[in-house]
């Protein structure tokens, strides 16, 4: 009994917190992804070509501040690379869930700054073959986690739009020892629309 006493007191808690702060939102996004691999290692000799991919999820966002707030995402989100080399001419296909956990800072009401940790999870990992088109599973090349850092950028447009322009760097190899000899990290671009359901900001 005091067990749940206790729970009901910090739901309550937490409701109140919430509804007393500035503002909260949530919505909808979407857009395109152009991703790349790099190496410190010998293999950054090797071109390697932008990928264009896709990320979709959902967000959502809790005002500290009139102008703070944390900003949580839930994605899925594509990356890889295009390796350009005459002895392995191929593209790398990756799908992850990615999560990032953002601080946005909002001077004023139609623009913001965003950054912070990114955490994501292995969906799948395809290779496919530029001269054969053959496509085969990589999945076991690749670390089941992904970790990096993102830092952007969002205009508050009319019509309930967001319009957002994001950088993801790699902090860790997103590949293991199975195939390459080399970390790999992911880095990319993301370009993204929004639609917010909940929230004018």
């Amino acid at each position: 009994m005091k067990k749940a006493t206790v729970l009901t007191l910090l739901l309550l808690g937490i409701t109140v917190s919430l509804t007393a702060q500035p503002g909260f939102g949530a919505g909808v996004k979407g857009g395109v992804n152009l991703a790349t691999q790099v190496t410190t290692g010998s293999g950054e000799g090797v071109a390697v070509r932008s990928l264009i991919g896709f990320n979709a999820g959902v967000y959502g966002n809790v005002f500290i501040l009139d102008f703070l707030a944390i900003q949580p995402e839930l994605l899925v989100s594509s990356r890889g690379s295009d390796w350009d080399d005459p002895y392995y001419n191929v593209k790398d296909m990756l799908m992850y869930i990615d999560l990032p956990l953002l601080v946005r800072y909002q001077p004023v009401k139609y623009v913001n700054i965003h950054a912070g940790p990114q955490f994501g999870m292995l969906l799948s990992a395809k290779q496919q073959d530029d001269d054969t088109g053959e496509i085969s599973d990589i999945k076991d090349w690749y670390n089941s986690l992904d970790m990096g850092v993102a830092f952007g950028a969002e205009a508050n447009l009319p019509f309930r739009i967001n319009l957002t322009v994001r950088y993801v760097i790699g902090l860790v190899s997103a590949t293991n020892d199975v195939e390459y000899i080399e970390p790999w990290r992911n880095n990319f671009l993301q370009v993204s629309l929004g639609y917010r359901l909940i929230g004018d900001k």
